[in-house]
């Protein structure tokens, strides 16, 4: 088998190669993208449950706090109808002020914790409805790319194996120029002479190269793509 023709049969298999690609798209991407997004949605929504525990026992302690205060705040105030002086007087009201200013800022942290709350089971409840959603379609993406994998895996297999076995068969150097050229010249590294023109770009090719090409003793390329010209005497 001549080198040019060793070369064509590379390309239909990297062809079909690239068909199976296309089929598949940018779905196996988008597949893995959804399941990093439900993996992070997942877990924002475990911590966001976890923090919301954390308030719930936090805010357990506070009303606890509050309600000690308060029992204390009532005490004193009960007090101040016994005392027998004023230095009595002042020490208990001194200490209603104290328990007062630490119930206001314990007010005002069970407020934050309320606030916060409030704002956790918005945001969790959001993002387990996205998670739903996101989860059913990442379901049918993915029977979607299994179901065309699956229709594909042997042919892709079997031509995985063909294009091993042919590239042996091909010169290193060829090899080398066949691959630059399909990576720069969107997958087609050969194309057939139309005429005196070639197939690829359409840039004439002079008498001589066309001879050769028709030969096919030696591989010839087109002075302006760079591609393997063939010739099909069909």
């Amino acid at each position: 088998m001549k080198t040019i023709e060793k070369i064509i049969e590379l390309q239909k298999i990297d062809s079909e190669l690239q068909e199976i690609a296309e089929l598949l798209g940018d779905l196996p991407i988008k597949v893995e993208k959804l399941k990093e997004e439900e993996l992070s949605l997942t877990k924002s929504i475990n911590s966001g449950k976890t923090r919301l525990k954390e308030l719930e026992l936090n805010s357990s302690k506070l009303e606890n706090q509050i309600k000690d205060i308060n029992s204390k705040i009532e005490k004193h105030k009960d007090q101040l109808f016994l005392v027998t002086n004023n230095k009595q007087y002042d020490a208990l009201q001194l200490e209603i002020d104290h328990l007062k200013a630490e119930l206001d800022q314990l007010e005002i942290k069970s407020l934050e914790y309320l606030e916060e709350k409030e704002q956790l089971i918005e945001k969790v409840k959001s993002e387990e409805e996205n998670l739903g959603s996101l989860s059913n379609d990442l379901v049918e993406r993915r029977t979607k790319l299994e179901k065309l994998m699956h229709e594909s895996s042997d042919k892709k297999t079997k031509l995985e194996s063909d294009r091993n076995n042919q590239i042996i068969k091909i010169d290193q150097s060829i090899l080398s120029q066949y691959e630059r050229i399909q990576s720069a010249r969107g997958g087609i590294s050969v194309v057939q002479v139309n005429s005196s023109a070639c197939g690829g770009c359409g840039a004439f090719i002079p008498p001589q190269i066309v001879s050769e090409v028709r030969l096919g003793e030696n591989t010839q390329t087109c002075d302006s793509c760079s591609r393997f010209l063939f010739w099909d005497s069909e």
